[in-house]
Parts: C-alpha cells; structure tokens; sequence
C-alpha cells in the first residue's frame, strides 16, 4: 500500500491486475473481504468497499453462498477502462508538455520507436 492513491482504489487495482493477468478467470472465487483485510493490514469496511465498486462496475458477481466470482466480461471491462484512462491521463498530459517544451510529433514518435517495447508498437 502506497498514499498516492485511496487504500480501496490500490485494492481494486490489485483484483483488477490479478484478473487481467489471469491469476482470476471467468468464474473464480476471488480471496474474500477477511483474507484482503487480514492479508493488507486494513480495515474490513475498506476491503467491503473495494469489493462492492468492483461489483458495481460489472467485474464481479456473488455466488450465493460460495463468495465473489469474476464476470465473463472483468478482464475487456477492465481494459477498456484502463486504455481510456491511460488516453485521457497519461497520453494528454504527455502531448500538453511536450507542447510546452517545444518537442515535435516526430521527435516522440522516433523516442517511442527508439525506447519501445515492439511486441507493445
């Protein structure tokens, strides 16, 4: 756990990437309220929290009885979400300073290609 971000948010992100790199498949029982809050040292609320956002979003759903499973849809969800954040957030603020700097569209472009991982470009 880090202060950057809210201790739900870094929870969330931690089932996201165990979901996205198939730790968790469709249909698996994730680790539960108790074992998050147990295991990271927070309070039980904070992991309910996470858990229910996760929900909410579509990337989980309960089994009766048996605990949280992943949804068919988790991983494109997630995906999807974190390739819009990464356009919106790091992309535009990348290009507005770059801008500011007097960088051209080619210079990055040539850095990307030169810096790049090509299974990525």
């Amino acid at each position: 756990m880090n202060s950057e971000k809210p201790v739900f948010i870094q929870i969330m992100e931690m089932i996201e990437d165990d979901i996205i790199t198939d730790v968790y498949k469709t249909d698996d029982i994730i680790i539960s309220t108790t074992q998050i809050s147990k295991l990271l040292s927070v309070n039980p609320t904070t992991a309910v929290k996470s858990i229910s956002l996760l929900t909410d979003a579509g990337i989980l759903y309960k089994k009766r009885g048996i605990g949280m499973c992943v949804t068919r849809e988790a991983k494109s969800k997630i995906l999807q979400k974190r390739k819009d954040e990464f356009y919106s957030n790091t992309i535009s603020s990348m290009l507005s300073e770059a801008r500011k700097l007097g960088i051209s569209k080619e210079d990055i472009i040539n850095i990307i290609k030169e810096n790049g991982d090509d299974q990525v470009l």
